[in-house]
Order: structure tokens, then sequence, then C-alpha cells
């Protein structure tokens, strides 16, 4: 039994429309690539975010300060009673340092980077010499959330 002469042309139609068809093959690679780029720039920002607004409510207690009132001149003044120990959160005495807390994030050709630290030499001090860490201390703390931030599933 052969093929109809109806069912060939039919063949040869559908053929023929094909070949005049355009086909459009897309590369999603570029745009899977910079998404995964995209995401992974928002999650050091947020994880950036994140630890420098840890550290900034770890270094807000303030320093406990009393009102006294001077034996020669009976002037009343302020007097700071307790400052931080060695060990602690530096304690808050002006806001300084505090409002100096900056967190960067950089995108290079290795990857993107979130920085995070103060340009006051006072924090340089505290960090490294009065052994009142704040930036390493508070991000050795949070680790665990940063890694969780930065690891999460993709959305």
């Amino acid at each position: 039994m052969g093929v109809s002469p109806n069912v060939l042309a039919a063949r040869t139609r559908r053929e023929e429309s094909l070949a005049l068809r355009n086909f459009r093959i897309e590369w999603f690679i570029d745009k899977i690539g910079n998404k995964i780029k995209l995401t992974a720039k928002q999650r050091v920002t947020l994880a950036t975010e994140f630890l420098r607004n840890k550290i900034i409510e770890n270094i807000s207690k303030p320093v406990k300060k009393e009102r006294r009132k001077s034996k020669k001149a009976g002037k009343v003044r302020t007097v700071v009673t307790e400052r931080s120990k060695p060990g602690e959160f530096p304690r808050a005495d002006t806001t300084r340092l505090r409002k100096s807390i900056f967190g960067v994030v950089k995108e290079t050709p290795s990857g993107v980077f979130g920085y995070i630290g103060t340009p006051l030499d006072y924090g340089l001090i505290l960090e490294l010499k009065l052994d009142r860490s704040f930036l390493r201390r508070t991000f050795n703390e949070e680790w665990s959330r940063i890694l969780a931030i930065l690891n999460g599933p993709l959305k």
C-alpha cells in the first residue's frame, strides 16, 4: 500500500512552511550569569549592611555619667564614672565612632567584596591596642548569620 497523493501533498506543504519559518535560538547563559552575579552583589550588600548595623548596635551602649558639684567653684559638671572594660565593646562617650562606621561593597573581576570600617584613628586604637575590639568581635559573633545570608538558596 502506498501513500496517497493527498498525504504527500500535505507533507510537502508542511515542509515548505517549516523552511519558511524563522527559527530563533537564544542563549540564556549570559542572562543567568548576570542574574547570579547580581544576586551575589545583593547578598554581599545585605550581609555588609547587616554586619554594619550589628557593629553600630554593639557600640551604642553609653558610658555612665554622673552630675557632680565641684568643691572649689560650686559648679555642677558631668563626670564619666564608668567606661568599657578590656574585652567589652567600647561604650559611647560621643556619637562620633558610631556615626563613622561605614560599609562599602565593591565588585571586581575576581568577585564581590564588602568592607566595613571607620576612618577614625581611635577606632583602630580601640580595635587593636586597647582590647576593645568591635569590628572583628562582631564579625566573629555574627559569622553564622553572615554565611546564611551569603549561601542561602537562590530565589
